[in-house]
């Protein structure tokens, strides 16, 4: 049970960045709360397989009659260039207070439970590593190109209520500003420019720029997701050829696998912090908005590979292509922010 919902939920933390709060029946803003003081119980299980042309949403608990009550999970239609990001529950200084789900861009995908009948998950699953992000930061934003009136959301953490989004230098009326997401449309005769967070402590925080012109982004999202299955396909089969057929057998490699991991957790880390450095400038890796992206990515990465792991050792195909994509996914978006952060860092003259 403990690696089933390891699996569900290691997704789900990678998703955190598009989700809007909501006060549920019982649950309120600081102030007026009388919601849960004590932590949801751990989410049920549920066996559902693969449906094409639908995505999984996992079920939840919700605070009713001052108790918690279990929604189950269902099914929702695919909707071009969009995924579900997952709800959860978060501890408030008096309480906790349920961060709804919802469909954006970006990010993973929440995949669904293993089909039911098919081989039980691994047991032997380190535990998680806790990531910490407490200044705002940008996870993605949608479309990146469209017309005046586009709908542009932006996805990230921590946002303050007051933040206000620039149109290069001139601000944009009618933001809605939440903790994990902005929404705005792109303004009356605007340019193709430069999306901006101004904070009110520190330099403003780059989005990344928008290309105002006739585009059908939609479009432009299925075709990239047509190819990132397309590889992440190839890449599941090469990688399952190489794997033994028992599930006994891939356990015993998947142990070994963690221990060789433990082993050399130094040495890879150096390596990877060589990586950087040499791709990119220190003064600008100290920045903090490059920190705080540099973070995030770490934490997506390796969720989305412990629940690889449990994949193969499954032999769930369909829910591994799914990862891979995934992951491909983030490490485009990884790619596309480092590079806007770094613009913006130089537009400073390299300022902190």
């Amino acid at each position: 049970m403990r690696s089933r919902f390891l699996l569900i939920s290691a997704m789900s933390l990678c998703l955190a960045g598009s989700a809007t709060v909501l006060a549920g029946p019982d649950v309120h803003v600081v102030g007026r709360f009388n919601g849960p003081m004590e932590a949801p119980p751990a989410p049920r299980e549920e066996h559902m397989p693969p449906r094409p042309g639908f995505e999984w949403v996992p079920g939840r608990w919700d605070w009713r009659g001052h108790k918690y009550e279990w929604t189950p999970g269902r099914y929702e239609k695919e909707r071009a260039g969009q995924h579900w990001h997952a709800g959860h529950w978060d501890h408030a200084a008096n309480g906790y207070v349920w961060t709804e789900g919802a469909w954006g861009a970006g990010g993973a995908e929440v995949p669904p439970p293993p089909p039911v009948g098919g081989p039980p998950p691994p047991t032997n699953v380190p535990p998680p590593h806790e990531w910490h992000l407490d200044r705002p930061v940008v996870s993605t934003y949608w479309p990146t190109k469209g017309k005046v009136g586009t709908r542009v959301v932006i996805h990230g953490k921590n946002f303050p209520a007051d933040a206000q989004i620039e149109w290069g230098p001139t601000p944009v009326m009618g933001a809605k500003v939440e903790p994990e997401r902005i929404v705005f449309q792109v303004p009356p005769g605007a340019q193709s420019a430069t999306i901006l967070i101004k904070r009110d402590h520190g330099h403003d925080l780059v989005v990344g720029n928008f290309e105002v012109a006739d585009f059908d982004a939609d479009a432009e999202a299925k075709a990239a997701e047509a190819r990132r299955v397309a590889a992440a396909q190839a890449a599941w089969a090469q990688s399952q050829g190489e794997l033994a057929k028992n599930q006994a057998a891939r356990q015993a490699a998947l142990d070994t696998q963690y221990q060789q991991r433990d082993a050399d957790r130094e040495q890879r880390r150096a390596e990877r912090l060589n990586e950087i450095r040499q791709k990119w400038q220190a003064a600008f890796l100290e920045d903090p908005d490059t920190q705080a992206e540099l973070t995030l990515h770490a934490q997506r990465v390796a969720e989305l590979a412990r629940a690889k792991d449990l994949a193969g050792v499954s032999a769930n195909s369909k829910l591994g292509v799914r990862i891979d994509v995934a992951t491909q996914r983030e490490n485009d978006r990884h790619d596309q922010r480092m590079a806007a952060l770094k613009t913006a860092f130089d537009a400073r003259g390299g300022a902190h």
